[in-house]
């Protein structure tokens, strides 16, 4: 019925969930989905994003950190909702300063110790250094954000990043001042003491204004890990594997850019990034130098709009059911409101022509409470809903059936009516000795039916009369059909008719069968002709076929009987009454 409501009254139209085919993978699998054939949508086609990053760069270690930077490139696309790959690449310098003079490395460290430049207890060495570093990884961002998405798309976007890489680096230390001479670090804590964050500030600017870190001029110590044939090892070059872990927060401004804090850790076994593995005790580290990044990065979405979309951690991974999930709540409305049915039987207001019809009560499509047999009460309240039609009912519906004559009753009645001269054709008159003035009548058949009416009894009985009246006269009883059906099934049907008149004269009125012959003529005789072969007629047309279905009688002297015709199809005539027929002949005795 909602089908019904909804190509009646029409339905509006709303934009179809999910993303256009120019913009998804798998057209075919995406046009399933938006039929309603498919569970799930194609997964878009996303664009990438080019990143350029700069900011603080330093490196957590045994020497105190300097401010340094860094700065690169990255390039990164969504593998799903949740996790993008991102090649990432920076350049930068990291430097370190100790506030505390250190004797430690005089013996051992090959480049300040006896063998070096002559730093020693008389003078501390302190701790500095710059490291030019380059890093290359490939790291892997976990979209927290579509975790708790509840929105069409994020304007933040929380990530854990984790990677693999390598680093490209050198350190050198700053231990000759412009004159290329050692710096004189013997009285810089002259009169301060080391528990004190002043103090030891101040101790950093002297040496920043005896020139620390004004040039780097010195190699660091040196595993010696690189073979002699890799580029940069004169240079004091080292290369390492490293790991990357760190947390990135960004904000889409639109469709195109956004910008991001992000911190990185790249960690390794390495203690040599400061230049030192010494600790300030005389102790070697017991942890390796670990890489910090915090640094502010755009994000540049590359691709053409008609046919991507924006990256895959912006949107919402349940947007196309969530779009059809609200395209079918606002479709879901209106045709509530279409379906209302005030009096709840089972068709809508909008449709239903009896709005006020009676509660419990059958109704048909139109809302109409039923009334099968058309006689003013409906069915609910009829105790005879299927009553006999024409008939007068009481005030339930019951039909006050009249009394009908009994057969012998009609013999009767009919014998005492004198017959007019019939008007209509054909006719046979007969004058002869045996009476007056007679004419033999004919009788008629429902559609494809060849048994005999009860209100045609009366013309039977006066074709009985006739025969017996006249005992010298032979009849002949001559079947026909309408011209529906094909000629052959006709021929039988008007043979059966024939048949039938024949064998309830012989059998009823005791009229010897020899004085009975049986003709047939089918369809090819007709009273009414130029009607349609079809069962689309006109009142008239259909009472002109009523008078073709007929048996005629004559008077014969010499014919005999035609036997009955051959035929090989289905024959599906009926030639017996049926229960609802209840073989009265109404009117004649009320």
């Amino acid at each position: 019925m909602a089908l019904v409501a909804m190509l009646a009254l029409g339905t509006t139209s709303y934009a179809q969930p999910g993303y256009p085919d120019e913009q998804v993978k798998n057209e075919d699998q995406n046009k399933e989905y938006r039929d309603g054939k498919g569970a799930y949508p194609a997964k878009p086609r996303n664009m990438w994003e080019l990143g350029l990053h700069g900011g603080y760069f330093q490196v957590a270690s045994d020497v105190d950190p300097q401010p340094g930077w860094a700065a690169g490139l990255s390039l990164r696309k969504a593998i799903g909702y949740s996790l993008a790959l991102r090649v990432n690449g920076l350049y930068g310098k990291a430097k370190g300063l100790n506030a505390l003079p250190s004797s430690i490395g005089v013996a051992q460290n090959v480049r300040l110790g006896t063998n070096g430049l002559g730093y020693g207890p008389a003078n501390p060495f302190l701790y500095n250094y710059q490291m030019d570093y380059a890093e290359l990884s490939l790291q892997g961002i976990g979209n927290l954000s579509n975790l708790n998405f509840h929105r069409k798309e994020n304007k933040l976007s929380l990530g854990l990043i984790a990677g693999v890489g390598g680093a490209y680096w050198r350190t050198k230390y700053d231990a000759k001042n412009g004159s290329d001479e050692l710096y004189d670090f013997s009285d810089i804590w002259e009169g301060r003491s080391v528990n004190s964050a002043k103090d030891r500030k101040a101790v950093r600017d002297d040496a920043k204004a005896l020139g620390v870190g004004d040039s780097y001029e010195t190699l660091n110590e040196k595993w010696d890990g690189l073979p002699d044939w890799a580029p940069g090892k004169d240079e004091g070059y080292d290369l390492n594997l490293t790991a990357n872990v760190g947390l990135a927060l960004a904000y889409k401004i639109n469709d195109r850019v956004n910008i991001a804090l992000e911190h990185q850790a790249s960690v390794t076994d390495e203690d040599l990034y400061d230049g030192y593995r010494w600790a300030e005790q005389g102790d070697l580290s017991r942890n390796s130098d670990i890489i910090h990044y915090s640094h502010l990065r755009l994000g540049l979405h590359l691709g053409n709009k008609n046919k991507r979309v924006i990256p895959l951690w912006w949107l919402n991974p349940l947007d196309a059911p969530y779009e059809q999930i609200a395209k079918n709540t606002r479709a879901i409305k209106p045709l509530e409101d279409m379906m209302a049915d005030d009096d709840n039987d089972g068709v809508p207001n909008r449709l239903d022509k009896q709005p006020d019809s009676t509660p419990d009560c059958p109704v048909d499509t139109r809302g109409v409470t039923l009334d099968s047999d058309g006689d003013g009460i409906i069915d609910c309240k009829d105790k005879e809903p299927y009553s006999p039609p024409g008939l007068p009912v009481d005030a339930n519906g019951v039909a006050q059936k009249p009394r009908y004559a009994t057969q012998p009753e009609v013999e009767e009645m009919i014998k005492n009516i004198k017959f007019p001269t019939p008007t209509v054709a054909p006719t046979t008159v007969v004058a002869t000795g045996c009476s007056d003035n007679w004419f033999l009548p004919m009788i008629h058949f429902d559609l494809d039916k060849y048994y005999l009416k009860p209100e045609y009894y009366p013309q039977l009985h006066q074709v009985a009369t006739i025969l017996k009246n006249c005992p010298e006269i032979r009849v002949v009883a001559v079947g026909h059909t309408d011209n529906r059906k094909d000629n052959g099934y006709n021929q039988v049907l008007s043979y059966k008719r024939a048949k039938k008149v024949i064998d309830f004269l012989a059998s009823n009125y005791q009229i010897d069968r020899s004085r009975l012959l049986l003709n047939y003529g089918g369809e090819e005789i007709n009273l009414v002709g130029g009607l349609p072969a079809n069962h689309n007629t006109t009142h008239s047309q259909e009472q002109g076929h009523y008078m073709n279905r007929r048996v005629e009688f004559k008077v014969v002297t010499t014919e005999s009987d035609m036997g009955m015709p051959a035929y090989s199809g289905s024959f599906e005539a009926v030639g017996k009454d049926t229960p609802g027929n209840s073989r009265k002949i109404g009117g004649l005795i009320d």
